[in-house]
């Protein structure tokens, strides 16, 4: 039985809600025994498992440092989200041919809005890494129609930054704006009527998380953030009855807690017309490592990737603290925890010194020990850059 059929059957939604986080739990937890990540860098040629098991290469390396086309970021999102699988299934161990899927980007900015722009928004300047790479999105996007995983993909978010064009006077949107060419060109409004084209069979779609329907629920278990007495969020229905849901986010620092990645991305599921912009309603909440945890409950990633080819450094997320970085690596697994974990490792965190990594594994949502954590292609080291820390960020003593 898939969530959102488990969901109709009117066992009354906040009981629902918790039942089918339960049971996403457990699934994820009885995949494997051990969490698997793949780490692929775009010069990768190739590994061998601790079995001895023989990983071939990408087809065509490049180095860490060059520009790739937009098939050459495929490749690496192929084999990336392949070797982070599960041992029985692979993704279709995850994904159901009838499931409503649903992508999350961070598209916490957009390209060609500034701080002069009369919308009602908060915006700051695109700078390149503050957004997820629209090619790893295409890449998985048409990875599933060919493997007919999923019958409904939509693609969400819930930006702090920007309005939906009808709702704003400005220009362009996060929606429609092509990023000034960064991914070959890719908007998601074209790559929604692409792919819409291309396999009519599968229903595509946007959903603007900040004014999606929404429904006032409890955290599931007890709630962490210590300002919110009620210990209720308002969830967009589309988060909280999808099927399946992917977290996709880029490498990033972050001042407040230290790393952006698959879990901090939840901070766009917070509803903008509940919260604010930039949803300070959500910050004063409590501390961001616990929101983003309580957030997260509602509906764990049922699988993440995070990297591309540009992240941001130093007091991130927005210039001019923040610097952009290039890398050209891809990180993936069914665990958002052990995703980001061992992304936080190449970064040059110790995962240790991260509250909310710690928050997680107590809550049950995996394993942050990257000695324990099964990596696959490229080790840790070699895809290693180290990120300048946050300056204001204050490490766990």
């Amino acid at each position: 039985m898939n969530r959102r059929h488990f969901l109709g059957l009117g066992a009354g939604l906040a009981r629902g809600q918790e039942k089918a986080r339960q049971e996403s739990v457990v699934a994820a937890a009885s995949r494997d025994s051990t969490p698997r990540v793949g780490i692929v860098t775009s010069n990768f040629r190739g590994s061998e498992d601790h079995d001895g098991t023989k990983v071939s290469g990408l087809a065509d390396p490049q180095p860490m440092s060059a520009d790739l086309t937009q098939a050459q970021v495929g490749a690496m999102v192929v084999e990336t989200i392949e070797l982070g699988a599960p041992v029985k299934g692979g993704l279709g161990g995850i994904l159901g041919q009838e499931d409503w899927v649903v992508i999350k980007p961070n598209i916490v900015s957009c390209h060609g809005l500034g701080p002069d722009t009369r919308d009602g928004g908060a915006h700051h300047p695109y700078l390149a890494g503050t957004v997820t790479d629209l090619r790893v999105i295409h890449a998985l996007v048409e990875y599933m129609a060919e493997h007919k995983y999923g019958a409904r993909i939509t693609i969400a978010e819930g930006s702090g930054e920007w309005l939906l064009l009808e709702r704003s006077k400005s220009p362009v949107d996060g929606w429609t704006t092509e990023w000034g060419g960064a991914f070959g060109g890719l908007s998601y409004r074209k790559m929604i009527q692409e792919f819409t084209r291309r396999y009519p069979e599968i229903r595509f779609e946007i959903v603007d998380l900040n004014f999606d329907s929404m429904i006032e629920l409890p955290v599931p278990g007890k709630a962490l953030a210590r300002n919110n007495p009620a210990a209720t969020y308002a969830i967009p229905k589309t988060i909280q009855q999808c099927d399946r849901l992917i977290s996709i986010a880029p490498l990033k620092t972050h001042s407040m807690t230290g790393v952006s990645l698959s879990m901090k991305n939840y901070f766009g599921i917070g509803p903008g017309s509940k919260y604010g912009f930039p949803k300070d309603g959500l910050h004063r909440l409590g501390n961001p490592d616990e929101v983003l945890i309580d957030l997260f409950s509602f509906h764990p990633a049922d699988y993440a990737v995070v990297g591309g080819s540009w992240g941001v450094e130093a007091d991130g997320p927005h210039a001019p603290g923040a610097r952009s970085v290039h890398h050209n690596v891809l990180i993936a697994g069914a665990n958002a925890l052990s995703v980001d974990a061992v992304a936080a490792a190449v970064m040059g965190f110790k995962p240790v010194d991260l509250p909310f990594l710690a928050m997680a594994e107590r809550r049950g949502f995996g394993v942050a020990d990257v000695n324990v954590i099964w990596t696959r292609g490229n080790d840790i080291e070699e895809a290693r850059r180290l990120f300048q820390k946050p300056a204001g960020w204050r490490k766990k003593a």
